[in-house]
Order: C-alpha cells, then sequence, then structure tokens
C-alpha cells in the first residue's frame, strides 16, 4: 500500500475504533467513507457496516440513496411506496483494492458483476447483505415511474496512479455501454479513484464544508451586536448553485442538519407551488412568491462581491434549495435569481434565534423549533458534563476542528432520534424507516422542553459502548442488525424499577443505576448477551428485515423478555 494512503488508514482506525487487524477490511471502510461523504447527504460510521457485503465475487460496497440519503433496508422502500412521491434515486456500486496498480481484469470482473446484479435473478451467488441490496433493488424498481431520475455509479479503488491512456480506461468505457443496454438509468458513471483522488475525497469527507460564489446584487445590513456580516439580496441560480452542489460530483451538499423542516419531512403542497412557479417559467415571480434561503456561515474570509463561506448550513428554504437542485437542468433557469438573507456568525445564541424566527411557520409547533434550539445546546453541555468522553453533535462536522475527539465517540441527532425511539419508547421496529417519516411521527415525543436529559444521554452511551463492543468482537458482527431491538432489551435488563415518566424527578435516579451498569464493561457485556440470548430464544431471523422491522417482532422480544425476567 502506498505509505501516505497508510497514514490515511491509521488516521481513519483511530478515528472510528477499528481492529487494526482487519486491514482490507478498514480500507474498504475508509473508501466508502471518503467517496460516499462526497456523495450523500448524511452517512454514519453504522452505515459503512451497511454498505459492506462482505466476501461477494467482484464487489466490496452496495449502497442505495434516495435524494442524497442512505437507505439500508427495504421498510424504507416500503415507506416511498405509501408516499408516492417523485424521487431521485442512486445505486452505488464499490470495489477497493489496496494494491499500487489499476488491473484490467479486476476492474472488467467488477463490472460484470455489478452487471449481473442488475439482473432480475443473477446467476452468481450473493452474500447475504448482497442479497438484501438486491431485493431492495428489485422493490425500487416498481416505484420506477415515481422516480425523477435513477443514476448507477460504480468507483473501483487502488492506491496506485490512474492513468487513461491503459487498456482499463477502454474496459471501462465498454462495461459502461453494458450497463447502459439495460435501460434503467438516466446516468451511468464508472470511476477510477487512485491514491491521490482517493486522499482528497477523504480530506474534503473531514472539513466543514466551503463555497465560492460572487454576491452583487445585495444590501449591507447595519452592524449587528455579535454578527459578522449580514447581507439581504437575490442571487442568479449560477452562483446558487456553486452553494448547494459540489461541482465535482453534481451532488447536493449535506446543507440541511440545522433546518427544522428537513427532519418534519416534505411538505408537497408547498414543493409542489415551487415546482409549478418553475415549470411555468415565472422566474421574475418567483422572487415574489417565494420567501427565500437563509445561510448562516461562521467565516467569510473573501471581501467585496466574491463571497468564500466556510462551515456554513441552509438554516431556512430546505425545501426551495431541493427543487431547485431537481430542476437544475430546466431550460431558461439561469435567469432565476434566488432572494438570499446570509449571516455570518459563529455565536450559537444567534444562530439559534435565526433559526427560530426564520422556521416560524403554522406547521411548526413552537416546541419542535426550541427542540432543535435551547434543549439541543442544553443536551450538549450535558454530555460534556457526565464524563464518559462522548460528545453529542448538533450540527454536522460541529467537531471538525477539535482532532482530539474521535468520531467513534460522537452521538449525531439523527444517531440520537433513533437510539431513543427504540430504547426508551421501545420501538425499534420503528427506526428503521425513511428518517424524515421517523422525526415526523415521532417528534411531539421527544425533545420536549420539561424533558430531563438523563434517558437521551443513556440511549447515547449505549450506542457507543455497544459499537465499542462489537469493533472489539466481544460481540458477533452479525447482531449489529438487530442492535435498536438490543437496546430496548438492555433498558429492561439493567433497570432498577419500573420506568418513569421522562419530565419526573425520579428519572435521575433510575438513569443513574443503568450508567453504573454501562460503565462497566464486564457487566455491560454481560446484559448485551442476556439481551442476545432473549433474540436468540425468540428464534426471529435477524437477516430478514422484513421480519426484524415488524412491530409483532418487538411484541415477541417483549414478552420473550418478560418470560425470562417476570
Amino acid at each position: 500500500m502506498d505509505i501516505i494512503v497508510e497514514g490515511y488508514l491509521k488516521r481513519f482506525i483511530d478515528e472510528f475504533g477499528l481492529d487494526e487487524k482487519e486491514k482490507d477490511i478498514n480500507f474498504e471502510k475508509m473508501c466508502f467513507y471518503a467517496i460516499l461523504n462526497n456523495e450523500l447527504n448524511y452517512l454514519d460510521d453504522d452505515d459503512l457496516s451497511e454498505i459492506s457485503v462482505g466476501k461477494n465475487k467482484g464487489i466490496d460496497g452496495i449502497c442505495l440513496s434516495i435524494d442524497g440519503k442512505i437507505i439500508t433496508n427495504i421498510s424504507e422502500i416500503d415507506d416511498l411506496k405509501a408516499d408516492q412521491r417523485n424521487f431521485e434515486a442512486t445505486l452505488y456500486f464499490i470495489q477497493a483494492k489496496s494494491s499500487s496498480k489499476f488491473s484490467d481484469a479486476e476492474i472488467g470482473n467488477f463490472c460484470d458483476t455489478v452487471i449481473e446484479f442488475l439482473s432480475p435473478k443473477p446467476k452468481y451467488t450473493l452474500t447475504t447483505q448482497a442479497e438484501m441490496y438486491h431485493k431492495i433493488f428489485v422493490s425500487l424498481l416498481e416505484l420506477i415511474s415515481y422516480m425523477k431520475s435513477f443514476s448507477c455509479k460504480l468507483f473501483y479503488c487502488s492506491t496506485g496512479v490512474w492513468n487513461n491512456a491503459t487498456s482499463c480506461a477502454s474496459t471501462i468505457q465498454i462495461k459502461g455501454n453494458s450497463i447502459k443496454q439495460k435501460n434503467i438509468f438516466n446516468v451511468i458513471e464508472i470511476n477510477p479513484v487512485d491514491g491521490e483522488k482517493l486522499r482528497k475525497l477523504y480530506d474534503k469527507a473531514n472539513h466543514p464544508l466551503s463555497a465560492e460564489f460572487i454576491f452583487s446584487m445585495k444590501t449591507t445590513l447595519e452592524k449587528i451586536e455579535r454578527v459578522k456580516e449580514a447581507y439581504i439580496g437575490v442571487l442568479p441560480f449560477n452562483e446558487f448553485l456553486k452553494i448547494i452542489v459540489y461541482q465535482e460530483t453534481n451532488t447536493l451538499k449535506p446543507l440541511f442538519s440545522d433546518n427544522v423542516r428537513d427532519f418534519l419531512g416534505v411538505d408537497e403542497k408547498v414543493n409542489e407551488s415551487i415546482d409549478r412557479t418553475l415549470k411555468e417559467k415565472k422566474f421574475a415571480l418567483f422572487q415574489l412568491f417565494n420567501n427565500g434561503v437563509t445561510i448562516i456561515a461562521e467565516e467569510n474570509i473573501s471581501r467585496g462581491d466574491t463571497f468564500k463561506l466556510s462551515n456554513y448550513q441552509i438554516v431556512n428554504g430546505c425545501q426551495t434549495a431541493n427543487v431547485l437542485y431537481v430542476n437544475r437542468n430546466m431550460e431558461d433557469i439561469d435567469k432565476l435569481l434566488i432572494p438570499i438573507k446570509l449571516i455570518i456568525t459563529d455565536d450559537e445564541g444567534i444562530r439559534d434565534k435565526i433559526i427560530v424566527s426564520t422556521n416560524n411557520q403554522t406547521q411548526i409547533k413552537e416546541e419542535q423549533l426550541l427542540a432543535l434550539t435551547s434543549f439541543q445546546k442544553g443536551l450538549e453541555e450535558y454530555y460534556k458534563g457526565m464524563g464518559d468522553g462522548i460528545y453529542y453533535e448538533r450540527r454536522k462536522a460541529q467537531y471538525a476542528p477539535e482532532p482530539k475527539i474521535k468520531k467513534k465517540n460522537i452521538i449525531d441527532i439523527r444517531e440520537q432520534i433513533k437510539t431513543f425511539v427504540a430504547m426508551f419508547l421501545d420501538e425499534p421496529h420503528v427506526v428503521s424507516g425513511y428518517f424524515g417519516k421517523v422525526y415526523k411521527d415521532k417528534s411531539s415525543q421527544i425533545f420536549l422542553r420539561e424533558h430531563k436529559y438523563d434517558a437521551y444521554y443513556i440511549s447515547g452511551l449505549t450506542h457507543v459502548t455497544f459499537k465499542t463492543l462489537l469493533n472489539l468482537k466481544k460481540i458477533d458482527r452479525k447482531y449489529n442488525k438487530a442492535r435498536y431491538h438490543i437496546y430496548m432489551l438492555l433498558r429492561k435488563i439493567a433497570e432498577p424499577s419500573e420506568k418513569v415518566g421522562f419530565a419526573n424527578k425520579k428519572m435521575k435516579n433510575y438513569c443513574e443505576e443503568i450508567i453504573k451498569i454501562l460503565r462497566n464493561k464486564e457487566e455491560c457485556l454481560k446484559s448485551i448477551l442476556s439481551a442476545i440470548e432473549i433474540i436468540d430464544a425468540s428464534k426471529i431471523d435477524i437477516n430478514d428485515q422484513k421480519e426484524i422491522y415488524k412491530k409483532s417482532t418487538t411484541i415477541a422480544l417483549i414478552e420473550e423478555y418478560n418470560k425470562k425476567y417476570a
């Protein structure tokens, strides 16, 4: 392996707390991480394991995304069927070779395996994980009439140097034409990733977002306390695109982690109205009809009309940005002007107030706004104060400037929601669904102003502890598929008394007893293995995603728990 890439791999292993002995597997995961973090809106360390298809012929990883968000189980496709909404889908295939050269034969084998995977009944034997993705793919084909586009992207990674003048490039072109003949995809890409490109992708994945654009049609707002700069104006579409899209890949940037409405799901009525205005080419009226986009950035290092933002987010205008992205290839779209409000500040209090004020719409209740502002800030500080070395990440890349904080010790808002719903609401079957729908369905039960932080913290600590034990091979990796069910059972096994309300003062005492077990690695492992015994005794097939994410499965596990611990 290239000595520089090997240095990156060591850093990656340390960040995620992986087993140093599994060098090839870790290199595959690093390739998944570097590539897909530049393609998707959201990717976490659990997804890296889900993407891996084990010792499958010719393919190391498979990933499916819907509107930039990863899909890892078939129940999420069922949610899409119920919604019957239009979406963009991309199917990714990754092959990672740590050798220092590109092999024509291996590239051909990779592409041929993909071509066979795209058949209704592949001739090659698939691993359990690859077979699951094939079922998702086949199920997704039933929704092809709802797709705005369907893309297929292949990435072949090597630590060597890519040369376009070799036979490998010809092989890629030939195999691309074979995939095209399937008549499934609008876009087909086969991308060679050499050592230099892999390093660049990895660096980009670990740095806060940045964008450079020209903002000439603007008014500078008067000086505001704790705000470095503030502007209001309009941006031409081609300049706005530089803010929301990765120029190299033409994919949407992960800009919406601070946007409340992104978590509440898609409001079809709003989207249809924006889409109709664009399709009718009422570009001049768009500025009057649309509230525009609000952007908050920590820094602007350029001056004049040229802006260079770093660590920025769209805090209002998620729907507008997404619909504009979908229509980015529309004829005459460059004539469009988008209303923009741009605030440069690194003050958390100002940021929270802007989020609340710009999202203060009738569809969003006040308590839901507070959930992503003051409650979140308090929860972040609670994590820090507990002394277990884990951190709550309210905003994407929040801890990127702090290299001492490893990704293995970070819980982000999505993982917080999923672990809490599974562990304390006894609904592990719910969290497998499309995330926007999960949050929408559970928003009235979580992050309430009167809630104590203890249960949320326990959920995060449980997740980090479980992943640590998994990476240390104290737990069979196959049980990672049932981790949310294990979290629920672990709480039941460890709890000292009947569960109390989340706003009850007794919640702290209730949680303290569970924390004692989580902090004692031997006791924690013992409790997790007891939870696994319950799963095994239930005879539930954890590889069957249709079965494991049914409500009846959760009920069966609780009944099995009651038999043992009644």
